[in-house]
Parts: structure tokens; sequence; C-alpha cells
């Protein structure tokens, strides 16, 4: 006190203006990190839209595919060896491996991912009981297309290596997953820029988690799990799958978050989210159930009040794309048998609809109603405008209605913006959700999908990289995409490789055609 009383009243005045300053910026310092905005620039719409594709029932014959799968013409530039059945025929039913025509496995059958034993019969997982598992494939719904009646991703592979899919798209499926075993750090992650001293394509490790994520959801779109018996290129696939997971619960913080709160860390947590309910869903390891429920407790709780998501917890601002990573994290979650309310998928509904036009092709928009191209200036401006978000709602209207209505129109601007490999057009991440929408609003043999699937493989399989590209082989130059400058080689191979599993990774929600 005597030294407070000897001090000049002007000294004492600085002191606290000081401590307020640092108090104040620290503030500052915190909110710039969490929610900081990258320097996105949005112009204003394209207001050329393209022509009507007519309704599918009336043009059926010109794009319904007949006899051997038309990608069987295409010459693949990859030279791994060719899987293939020269003398399989064609049947009018999917039998398994043990001949029991249910179209799936028994319950007592080991091949089944469930790691909890039990004597339930049927086509699904073992589980304690008589009590069915989860489906080893996470489709949506019943009926055909890639999945459904055959109940898991690696026997609808390995039909579909014979029918829609063929031979060549599922052996750059292959391709991509060896070049991703190989690339796994030791602790089990995917490092955007540290993956190889030899590869070229390094993007933001911010991503980490992200493409981590991406590429363990690779591995379960091919029906790996925790419990594979499958090795690539020696390395035992259950290894990359179960160091993958490990490394992503090692980041989940006690608030259910997975990875670090830097900038636009929800885009990490939703896809992190979305695989760990597959992982869960996919195998019914118990050890997964709360970390995976967690997960998807804190994306709800990241919502924003009766609308979508943005890059932090409820930032009062809402984007498309971080929305729809959400909803298919929701999604799984719902078929995996966690819980959410449905207010979340009534929000991400809310959300779509106030950034979709009410006429015309109900194009949606990124941040807004109306919005045109997204660009990041200095990075990829010189790359064309795609319809990315409109596919985004149309799949996630799809996956969360499971019906269709008018503002699905939208699939006519995704059949008029087909995949391209050529300069400043390459969009992975459009050409993902496109392919995901597509297929599931008429595929595998509606007009729409026909016309976006030879394009959408002649774009990615012939510009994967062969063994001529040394320790490139099996992905892709991330330079050519319009968002590989973020994620990097680990995003271009992981995300390619679930485009070209579209097939069988989910069920067709209404059954395989457009009615």
């Amino acid at each position: 006190m005597k030294f407070l009383n000897n001090t000049p009243w002007w000294l004492i005045s600085a002191g606290l203006h000081a401590v307020f300053l640092m108090g104040a910026a620290l503030v500052y310092v915190e909110r710039l990190m969490a929610i900081d905005l990258p320097p996105i620039v949005i112009l204003p719409r394209d207001p050329v839209l393209p022509p009507v594709i007519p309704d599918p029932e009336n043009i059926r014959d010109v794009f319904t595919h007949k006899g051997i799968p038309s990608d069987d013409t295409v010459k693949s530039t990859n030279d791994d060896p060719v899987i293939w059945f020269p003398g399989a025929k064609k049947s009018d039913h999917n039998e398994t491996a043990d001949n029991a025509d249910d179209h799936g496995f028994d319950g007592q059958s080991e091949k089944f991912l469930s790691s909890t034993p039990g004597d339930a019969g049927g086509p699904r997982s073992r589980q304690l009981s008589r009590v069915p598992g989860v489906y080893e494939n996470i489709g949506v719904g019943s009926g055909g297309g890639g999945s459904g009646k055959w109940t898991n991703r690696r026997k609808g592979r390995e039909n579909l290596v014979k029918d829609v899919n063929g031979r060549i798209t599922d052996n750059a499926v292959t391709a991509a997953l060896r070049w991703l075993a190989r690339h796994q750090s030791a602790d089990g992650s995917w490092s955007a820029s540290g993956f190889c001293k030899t590869c070229t394509g390094t993007g933001d490790d911010a991503f980490d988690t992200g493409v981590t994520s991406l590429s363990l959801l690779a591995f379960l779109g091919a029906g790996y799990s925790q419990l594979s018996k499958d090795e690539i290129d020696g390395i035992r696939v259950a290894d990359v799958v179960r160091k993958s997971i490990q490394w992503l619960l090692s980041r989940q913080d006690p608030e259910g978050c997975v990875g670090e709160r830097g900038q636009k860390y929800m885009y990490n947590h939703a896809i992190a989210a979305l695989a760990l309910s597959e992982a869960y869903g996919m195998s019914a390891a118990t050890i997964l159930k709360e970390p995976a429920q967690k997960a998807i407790d804190f994306l709800v709780a990241s919502q924003n009040p009766g609308k979508g998501w943005r890059y932090s917890m409820k930032c009062q601002d809402n984007d498309t794309s971080v929305t729809g990573w959400a909803v298919m994290a929701l999604k799984s979650a719902e078929i995996s048998g966690l819980q959410f309310p449905t207010s979340a998928f009534d929000g991400a509904l809310a959300w779509l609809s106030e950034a979709t036009e009410k006429e015309g092709y109900y194009q949606t928009g990124y941040n807004a109603r109306g919005t045109g191209r997204v660009f990041v200036p200095g990075r990829n401006e010189q790359f064309a405008h795609h319809p990315s978000m409109s596919a985004v709602a149309v799949m996630s209207r799809i996956f969360i209605q499971k019906k269709r209505d008018p503002s699905m129109a939208a699939v006519n601007l995704l059949a008029a913006d087909l995949p391209a490999w050529q300069p400043g057009q390459v969009d992975f991440y459009y050409w993902y959700y496109a392919s995901l929408a597509l297929f599931q609003y008429d595929g595998p043999k509606g007009a729409f999908w026909a016309k976006w699937n030879e394009p959408m493989k002649n774009a990615i399989v012939p510009n994967q990289k062969t063994k001529s590209h040394g320790c490139e082989n099996g992905s892709w130059d991330p330079a050519a995409d319009r968002w590989g400058f973020e994620g990097g080689r680990v995003y271009a191979a992981a995300i390619n490789c679930l485009t070209l599993e579209v097939y069988y990774r989910y069920a067709n929600v209404f059954g395989g055609s457009a009615k």
C-alpha cells in the first residue's frame, strides 16, 4: 500500500490501461483463431442456364446401357494387374459365397465385420444373443443400386466389377487404396503436406484431420474394416483402418470435437464424425459407439439454431458445403443406430430452402441464395464455376427426405455440366457430390446417371498416375484440381477413390430407378 501511495497517478493509470489492452488483444486473437474466414471471393451467378433434360421415361432407350458395360472399351492408363473373372456368367440374382440365396452372409460367417460374437442369422452382422447387427454397407434404402439387397459393400463391389462398375474402374479404386496405404503416417494419420519425401502436391496441414477421415472412408467404402484379412502391397488393411481410427480417437476432445479448433475446423470435424459413424456402423464394435456418438453430439451442438453449419460452432453463419458434410454424417449416424434430434435434419432443410432459388432450375447458393463463382484469390480464380452446391443440396434432400420434390430439378444443372479433365475444368469436389446425387437420383439405369457416368469415369480413371510415375502410382495430381491446394495429393487420392466407389458404397434410396 505504501508503494501505491507513493506511485504517481499517471503511472497507475497507464498500467491499468496496458492490462486492459492486453486482455482485449487476447480475446481478439482467440476469436480470430476460432472463426477466421479465408479471403473467399463470391462473384455474381452466371445467368446462362443449360437446357432441361427430357423426362427419363421418354428417353430411356437412348441412355440405358445394354450388354457389356461401355467402360470396358476405356483404355486404362493404370498398369496394375487387372482383377477380372473371365468365366463369370451374368445371373438373374446374387448369391453369397456360401451359396445361401438370401442376398447376404449367414450370421455365423467368419467373414462378418462385427467383433462381438452371437448366433443371429440372416444378412446382418453378429451381436450378442439373437439380435442382428448392422449392415456391412451403410446404405439408406432398400432395393437396387450398388448395394441394397446385396447387403454389403464387399459383395456389392465384387458383383459390380462384373456389371455396372467394370473391372477397369475398380482397378483404379484398388490402385488408389494402394497409394493411400503406402503413404499413411506411422501414427495412423495422413498428412496433407508431410505424406511423402518423393511425391509432389502438398496441401495444408490444417486439414490433416479431414484428409485422414476421407482416407479412412475410402477403405470403409471398399468394404474394408479393422477386422479385414486382406493385404495391400504387404500391408495389412486391418492395420491401416485400425490405426487411422485410433488416431482420430486420440484427437477427440472431451466435448466430442475431433481435431484442433483452428480455421474451418467444422469441415474436419464433420468428415471425422462421418468416418467414425461408418466405422462403428460397419463393425458394431462397442468400443467405437461412445466416441462416434460424442462426435455426432458435438456436430448437433455446433449447428446454428434452425439453420445449417459453417466453419465454427454456432457461428451464426451458414454455408451449403459444410452443411452437406454434416448431413452425410447424420445420415450415417441414423443408419448406424446413433442418436440425434430430428431438428438437426429440419434445420439443414431450412437452410437449403433459404439458399435455393424457388423456380427454374432450383439452383442452390454457397452462403446465400443466388451466389455464383467462389474462389480464393491467388490460388484458384482460374478455375470455372460448377453447380457444386446444387449437387450437395440434391444429395442432402434425398438422404433426409427419402422422396423427390420439385427442387431436385437441379439435376438438370449437373447433367449439363459433365466432368472433363481440361485446364480450369477439373473439380474433384464437384465430381464427388454430383456422382452421389445423380446415382441416388436415378442410378444405375436412369437417364441422368447414364449421361454422367461415362464422362465421370473417363475423366478420373485415365488421369490416375501409373507405375511409370514411380511413387505417385495410384494417385492424382492435385495441381490440376480446383481445391487441390488445400488438401493436396492425399485429398485427391481419397476423394476420387470415393467417387469411383459410388456404385456400391451407398444403397439407392429409390430402388435404383427414377419413376
